[in-house]
């Protein structure tokens, strides 16, 4: 009788949804980690950081101050850019 000792599986890669982008945001303004979002969104804390450095715009507050703000439109559309320079459809 042979056994087989493969116990890995398949691993199969998706890009983030826009469900998954309005997660991480809800989650960043609550003040969560990136490896607290990596937990919640079931993604790896790289995966979230290079998503927040790509969906993060500078705002300027009304007393002229400006800070860092996540934005998922904004991530989505950078994603869609990328992806057009890549060839991919």
């Amino acid at each position: 009788m042979t056994t087989s000792y493969d116990n890995t599986k398949e691993q199969r890669f998706t890009h983030l949804s826009s469900y998954d982008r309005g997660q991480i945001q809800a989650l960043r303004r609550e003040g969560k980690t990136v490896e607290a979002i990596a937990d919640a969104v079931g993604r790896h804390k790289s995966t979230i950081s290079r998503e927040l450095r790509r969906g993060t715009a500078t705002q300027r507050a009304s007393d002229l101050s400006e800070y860092q703000m996540y934005f998922p439109e904004t991530g989505q559309s950078v994603y869609h850019k990328n992806r057009s320079r890549c060839g991919a459809s």
